[in-house]
């Protein structure tokens, strides 16, 4: 009995133990499932959320689109104003060239009438024409003609700074060569006439400023050759008759370039045989500067003419060229002008015979050894048989 009591206790007691387990497994699963759901309805306020984002972000672009586009609408309104002004202005710019063209036009055709150059009227309405032909008519040209163009232009240049540094760098004296250096008459700057020439050419000074007669050495005739001084030039040179006949000669002096009116207060002193003579340009008056001759016109400064040059006589010759401070024209204006001279030595009485003539005279006079001329051209003829001529032994003593 007290068994069976036992059991149904124990019995009992089990069944509560289930009961509560089965309460505590409910309790459990509903606040599992209140989680879920919390969880559900906090999943779907994100969702919520996230709509609302993106709906915002959509409205964002749209209005950024809605502002993009009126920008675009508004710059392109704005460029297309300036295009049709630019064209508006070029247009105007147009019209305005071809109305000055057109008056151009009229103006030549009213000067040369129906003799117009049709590329006149072509080159008006395309400028540059002329250069871009010509630059396409070069680039035809093949290697060769092109090597040739360049070397004649070359060649062209060379002959122009040879002459300007003729004409322009040095002061000349030049002997006839056909009437009288072939005679054998010569030059030399030295009275010995260790190197006697029919061409000499004589350093100018740079950069000089202005001086007086007073300023000038008293041994220029004394000094041959070159002897300039830092504000004149000087020069000594000898003319000689070693010929077999007697000739006559003259002698200019010419005012070859000039800049600036520095000629006006030049001075060019000559020596002629230890004799001083000094030459400038007349005074404002018309009359000669003081202590001076007047030049014999604009570009002839002085002329010596000796018509009895004898066989054995020796000329000297000292020139000297300065600057006149003390002359009214030496102003302010003149600085920086230059003046060119040279000097040459012509026979009067020339000989008319042609040069074919005197050429086979020449030969004639080599081959049977009367006056024999130097093939070359170069050395100076010297057919006087009582030694050599020189300043010293001159027979014009």
């Amino acid at each position: 009995m007290r068994e069976k009591d036992k059991d149904n206790s124990d019995k009992s007691t089990f069944q509560e133990n289930d009961l509560v387990e089965n309460i505590s497994d409910e309790s459990t699963s509903s606040e599992s499932t209140s989680s879920e759901s919390t969880s559900s309805e906090s999943t779907s306020v994100e969702s919520t959320s996230v709509e609302s984002t993106s709906v915002e972000n959509t409205s964002n672009e749209d209005t950024s689109n809605k502002k993009d586009s009126n920008k675009n609408i508004f710059n392109k309104k704005h460029s297309n104003k300036k295009l049709s002004s630019k064209k508006n202005r070029k247009t105007t710019k147009n019209e305005q060239v071809q109305l000055v063209r057109i008056q151009k036009l009229e103006q030549i055709m009213a000067e040369e009438g129906a003799e117009l150059d049709p590329e006149t009227i072509v080159s008006m309405y395309m400028p540059g024409r002329k250069a871009k032909r010509l630059g396409a008519s070069i680039l035809r040209l093949d290697k060769m003609h092109i090597a040739l163009v360049v070397l004649v232009f070359t060649i062209l240049i060379l002959f122009v700074m040879a002459f300007m540094q003729e004409k322009m760098g040095n002061f000349t004296i030049n002997l006839n060569r056909l009437e009288l250096y072939r005679k054998g008459i010569a030059i030399a700057e030295s009275g010995n006439f260790e190197e006697p020439t029919a061409r000499l050419s004589v350093n100018t000074v740079q950069d000089a400023t202005n001086i007086s007669l007073a300023d000038l050495p008293d041994n220029l005739d004394e000094i041959d050759g070159d002897h300039n001084g830092r504000n004149y030039m000087a020069y000594t040179y000898y003319v000689r008759n070693a010929g077999k006949e007697d000739v006559n000669y003259i002698a200019n002096i010419q005012l070859d370039a000039c800049s600036k009116g520095a000629e006006e207060a030049v001075r060019v002193a000559v020596w002629r045989n230890g004799e001083r003579t000094v030459y400038a340009m007349p005074a404002r008056d018309g009359g000669p500067e003081e202590y001076c001759e007047n030049f014999l016109s604009d570009k002839l400064v002085c002329s010596f003419t000796e018509e009895n040059f004898l066989v054995g006589n020796v000329d000297k010759y000292t020139i000297v060229i300065w600057m006149e401070g003390d002359d009214p024209e030496c102003v302010d204006s003149i600085v920086g002008g230059s003046v060119e001279f040279s000097m040459t030595i012509d026979a009067i009485d020339s000989d008319d015979t042609s040069l074919l003539v005197k050429f086979i005279q020449d030969i004639k006079d080599t081959l049977t050894g009367d006056k024999p001329i130097s093939a070359a051209g170069n050395e100076a003829p010297s057919y006087y048989n009582e030694g050599e001529v020189t300043w010293e032994n001159r027979r014009n003593q």
